[in-house]
């Protein structure tokens, strides 16, 4: 039943279409394949395969010139055998290679060890003497013929035992690597059912795309500082990644920021009744947060293998066949060179473009969060880089200093980027105990809370520092806040978040200190947490 169901199936014409170009977008990405095929006039079945097993079957479309396509059907092949692609097949051989000179070298080694037993048998037997005593002329000669003969054989022994080591490690590296390399539902591939009228005879092809989920990519930076007084230098790059079920060789690659698999409905809101809470409790969480930076990689970093196949002889810059292409509502970047992605899942590193950015660096500290210090650049005009969030690695002067997240799309007027920590600008927050103090009048408490911020720079060289902290902001007419001393004045106040800043210039060697004490006044009977 299998073999007439098999020659049934090969019994009508069938092409392999051939994989030109990819849109690969943040999540999913949209395919074009190729497939040239002389036809013969009439009406009737074809079959193309070579396309994803995995596909949005309401995406895809066909065409081709001088022919009538009256229906498409999609389903996958379970029945004839996938051709291996070219990796896997160089793998194969390599296994096989090694396969086999393991099994010479472990050949070589039983002879070798086999002949060194029987010489060394040979030589015990000639120097046993039995009842009589060896000549001295007999004991140098089996000597001489032992060394002669042993010393080579113990050699090669060693050779073999080191060889046979060696071709064990590389098959257990290739043997690991075919398995990562393996393609989930390998045993199956996309085919193509078209039903067609062609007038006369004809050469023709058919381009056929469509839009898979088994495939993505994702921004992420190389982020160096020469210098304080120079620009930043940042290189974009994209790490993409696809389990379509096919290898993508030589194709035409696209990155695109666009999203086609969301749902573009606009919200609509409803009416929001608002009443008391009667039972349950408020949690008062930290009117403030700080994110701050790992100088090791975090477990969420993604593992990045080596990059896609494309080598020159001498250095060339990605620049130069990297197009940016700034559409209504995304970004594309057209790769012009052809590349490829195998469909093993594994992230190819791809370098997209490299930004001299203006920068202005300064040091950030909120020491009522954590009393590390960090470097912090301004960004100017970075609308135009086309930026998207992504994870960052960041050097000074070429050597690893950390990690952080580029996120542009802050509302923010600014572009400010967390570099690294600076632990030479020492910060150290304290309880001024002589100036807290809890007094009662009446039906009313007050409680005054004094801090002082210590900002010393251990550095050769001026450094501009900005320190945030903070006083409570009352939400209560019953609660009254009062701010009793600042100092020195701040910078900035402001009054509705209760954030006070202060920038200074912290000389080498220098220490400061700023001070902010407020005052709570409150109903006594009613606890408040400070």
């Amino acid at each position: 039943m299998l073999t007439a169901l098999a020659l049934c199936v090969n019994a009508q014409q069938r092409f392999t279409a051939n994989t030109e170009s990819a849109t690969v977008y943040l999540k999913g990405a949209e395919l074009t394949h190729a497939a040239t095929a002389t036809l013969k006039g009439g009406s009737y079945e074809i079959l193309i395969d070579g396309v994803s097993p995995v596909i949005e079957v309401s995406s895809l479309k066909v065409k081709a010139n001088g022919v009538l396509i009256s229906a498409v059907e999609f389903s996958n092949d379970f029945m004839t055998p996938r051709d291996e692609s070219a990796r896997m097949k160089k793998l194969k051989d390599s296994l096989e290679i090694y396969s086999q000179q393991l099994k010479d070298a472990e050949n070589d080694l039983d002879v070798q060890t086999h002949l060194l037993k029987m010489i060394t048998d040979a030589t015990a037997n000639n120097m046993s003497g039995k009842d009589k005593v060896v000549p001295i002329a007999d004991i140098n000669a089996n000597m001489e013929l032992y060394l002669a003969k042993a010393s080579p054989l113990q050699k090669k022994i060693d050779s073999d035992n080191k060889i046979i080591e060696k071709l064990r490690a590389a098959i257990e590296r290739v043997e690991l690597q075919i398995k990562q390399d393996e393609v989930k539902n390998k045993q199956k591939t996309g085919l193509l059912r078209l039903s067609i009228s062609v007038p006369e005879k004809t050469t023709t092809k058919f381009t056929i795309t469509y839009f898979t989920n088994n495939a993505s990519w994702a921004p992420c930076y190389d982020i160096n500082i020469p210098s304080m007084e120079k620009n930043i230098s940042l290189q974009a790059k994209a790490q993409v990644r696809q389990t379509t079920g096919l290898d993508w060789d030589n194709v035409k690659l696209t990155l695109s920021n666009a999203t086609p698999n969301r749902y573009g409905v606009a919200p609509i809101l409803s009416t929001w009744f608002l009443d008391f809470v009667r039972y349950g409790r408020i949690s008062h969480a930290s009117t403030s947060n700080v994110a701050v930076l790992s100088k090791t990689a975090s477990a969420d970093a993604v593992n990045v293998t080596e990059s896609a196949e494309v080598s020159y002889d001498a250095p060339i810059f990605m620049d130069e066949y990297v197009e940016v292409e700034e559409q209504d509502v995304h970004v594309n970047y057209a790769i012009t060179l052809p590349y490829n992605i195998p469909g093993n899942g594994k992230s190819q590193l791809i370098d997209l473009k490299s930004y001299q950015i203006k920068s202005e660096y300064h040091y950030y500290t909120a020491p009522r969060v954590t009393e590390e210090t960090f470097l912090i650049a301004v960004l100017s005009d970075h609308e135009k880089l086309n930026l998207l969030p992504g994870y960052a690695t960041v050097s000074y002067n070429n050597t690893f200093v950390g990690k952080t997240f580029i996120q542009p799309n802050s509302t923010e007027k600014e572009f400010r980027l967390t570099l690294t920590t600076e632990p030479r600008i020492a910060v150290k927050r304290e309880k001024r105990n002589e100036f807290c103090s809890t007094k009662s009048v009446g039906n009313t408490s007050t409680i005054t809370q004094s801090y002082q911020i210590t900002v010393k720079n251990n550095q050769t060289k001026s450094a501009n520092v900005t320190i945030k902290d903070q006083y409570p902001v009352s939400t209560n007419k019953d609660i009254e806040v009062k701010v009793v001393e600042i100092k020195p004045d701040a910078t900035i106040k402001n009054s509705e978040t209760g954030i006070i800043t202060w920038d200074a210039v912290v000389g080498p060697g220098e220490t400061k200190t700023f001070v902010i004490t407020y005052s709570v006044k409150h109903p006594k009977d009613r606890n408040i947490s400070l």
